[in-house]
């Protein structure tokens, strides 16, 4: 809810503060998870009064909401950015992964936030499915995603494969990557640009396997 106000530069102060309000509360959420967050520990991370973050956000629950709809309608974008271009399937799939992997590696977090929510929280799982299992817009995404799956299959260029179970595949194999970074990191003592050098390695093979998988 932004203060409507005619002056310009009162304005844009408004837009930053908003922003600035739910990209702290973004860093919170990711870094300690929804229930041990608090608008008062928000405030105070952004340097305002704990007033205002209900001001504009009104609770910690529709805060959460927003950020949380950011990010799963981002990760869909990018199947939809993927679907829209002319490219072969096979290179439609190589773009797709490639895209999933670097939209992670900006928030490296967003796995362990996401996945504690849906298992913790049933209220959370029901929100995902009204506000996208059961929106058509996102329905007619993976509609499209399976139409242009079956017409590879019957071309006989690609193997047959059910379109949850590719998706699945492709989802856990690069998910569990980021899942298991920090242990990758901290245990065997990797430095970031160790990292970042082992994702680019995952998301080729990634790529590769899942090649092979859809390989005739």
């Amino acid at each position: 809810m932004t203060p409507v106000v005619n002056d310009p530069i009162i304005n844009d102060q408004s837009d930053s503060m908003e922003s600035r309000i739910r990209e702290v509360a973004q860093q919170i959420f990711f870094r300690q998870g929804y229930a041990t967050t608090s608008t008062t520990q928000i405030a105070k991370e952004v340097g305002c009064t704990q007033a205002l973050v209900h001001y504009y956000y009104r609770t910690k629950e529709n805060l959460f909401r927003q950020i949380f709809l950011e990010q799963i309608e981002s990760a869909l974008h990018v199947i939809g950015r993927s679907l829209a271009t002319e490219e072969s399937f096979d290179r439609f799939i190589e773009q797709a992964i490639n895209m999933y992997i670097n939209a992670l590696m900006k928030n490296p977090r967003l796995p362990f936030f996401v996945l504690e929510e849906l298992v913790n929280n049933p209220e959370r799982r029901k929100y995902l499915r009204d506000n996208f299992v059961k929106n058509p817009t996102y329905a007619l995404l993976y509609m499209e995603f399976d139409a242009r799956l079956r017409q590879e299959q019957q071309a006989g260029r690609i193997a047959q494969i059910e379109s949850f179970d590719l998706m699945m595949t492709i989802i856990s194999m690069t998910v569990f990557e980021f899942l298991t970074l920090p242990l990758y990191q901290d245990l065997l003592s990797r430095s970031d640009e160790q990292v970042q050098n082992h994702i680019a390695h995952r998301k080729a093979e990634v790529i590769r396997m899942v090649k092979k998988i859809l390989k005739p």
